[in-house]
Parts: C-alpha cells; sequence; structure tokens
C-alpha cells in the first residue's frame, strides 16, 4: 500500500500536512472515502452516507482534514469556509483513539490552517450531552453564543453553538490573540 501522505492534495508542500507526536493532520482526499463512512458510522446515530462525504470531498467551501496515526486515518474534520468565517461541519474520531490529544490536535491543526488563510471566526453546534466535546471546545477557547432548540432530529435534543473569535488575519498585521493561543499550545506550529 503506498503512503497515506502521497494520497493528499499537494503531498510534498506545506499542505501535505503537520505533525505531533503520532499524529498527522493533512487534507484528505478520495481515496479515504470508504474510511470516512465507516469512522463515522461508530460515534455518529445519523451516519452520514457515502454519497455525502463525496459531497463534502468536492464542495468547493469545504475543509476536510483527516488525523492520521501512521499510516491509518483514525478521525477527521469537515468545515464549510466562506469568506472570512468557518463552520465546523463535523468532527468525529474512532472510539478507541478518543482522550489521547488527536481530537485537540486535529481541532487546533484546523483553527491554524484557516487563521492563516483569514478567517476571524469559526462556529460550531454541539449536543447538550457530548461532554468531553465541549470540554474540548471550551478549553480550545470557544464559548457558548446560543442554544438551538430541538436541533437534532435523532432524538430531538438540543444543540450549543458556540463560537470562537481568532481576531484579526495574519495579512492584517495581527494574528489574533486564539490563533496565538494555539500556535503556541501546539509548538508554535504555524506551518499548516
Amino acid at each position: 500500500m503506498s503512503s497515506p501522505v502521497s494520497q493528499f492534495p499537494g503531498a510534498g508542500d506545506e499542505e501535505a500536512g503537520v505533525r505531533q507526536g503520532e499524529f498527522q493532520a493533512a487534507p484528505v482526499s478520495h481515496f479515504w472515502l470508504d474510511r470516512l463512512v465507516e469512522i463515522d458510522s461508530t460515534w455518529n446515530p445519523r451516519s452520514w452516507s457515502k454519497r455525502l462525504f463525496l459531497k463534502e470531498l468536492e464542495e468547493p467551501c469545504a475543509t476536510v482534514r483527516g488525523l492520521f496515526a501512521g499510516e491509518d486515518l483514525i478521525g477527521y474534520l469537515i468545515a464549510h469556509v466562506v469568506l472570512d468565517e468557518a463552520f465546523i461541519v463535523s468532527l468525529g474520531l474512532l472510539p478507541e483513539w478518543r482522550g489521547r490529544g488527536g481530537g485537540s490536535f486535529l481541532l487546533g491543526d484546523f483553527i491554524r490552517h484557516v487563521g492563516l488563510q483569514g478567517v476571524r471566526s469559526v462556529t460550531l453546534d454541539v449536543r447538550v450531552s457530548n461532554i468531553p466535546a465541549r470540554v474540548l471546545y471550551e478549553q480550545t477557547g470557544f464559548r457558548a453564543v446560543g442554544v438551538r432548540r430541538s436541533y437534532y432530529s435523532d432524538n430531538q435534543e438540543d444543540a450549543i453553538t458556540m463560537r470562537l473569535d481568532l481576531g484579526l488575519s495574519p495579512a492584517q498585521g495581527d494574528s489574533g490573540d486564539a490563533l496565538a493561543r494555539v500556535r503556541h499550545d501546539t509548538g508554535g506550529r504555524g506551518d499548516v
């Protein structure tokens, strides 16, 4: 089997990925479509179809980043980026990899990636009952800004809408407090 890095768009340049310890974060290509579906089915009560993942991979405003351990895709983050705003659509890891820092690393990688592109804010929705995810987001600097009542159709659970303000883009002369904090917390990497 060829290396997963060779399957990434831009392999060999700045888009090839960022490493930290046992983890690597990088763009995900069509090569990983079946694995995305498999990972999603391990945690998502309303698992996405292959068709939905394909749509995200082909969507011009979508960013699909993967979390790798060695040559294995173990998690993903999908977001939509429009102008200076990003919305995290989905973030999921295989259950056996949770609690080991991979989710935090992948989220930090994404924030660095979009922050360097001029994104000023990142928003997401999270289930009220998903305490581990809420803690991760709060530790990253997200704050609750609203509640969507009965948002999830599988059980009518509420969603908390959370937002992270990154501040000014690097092109505007300021990396923003949140982006600077993510760079510091992940060893100063800004090389996504």
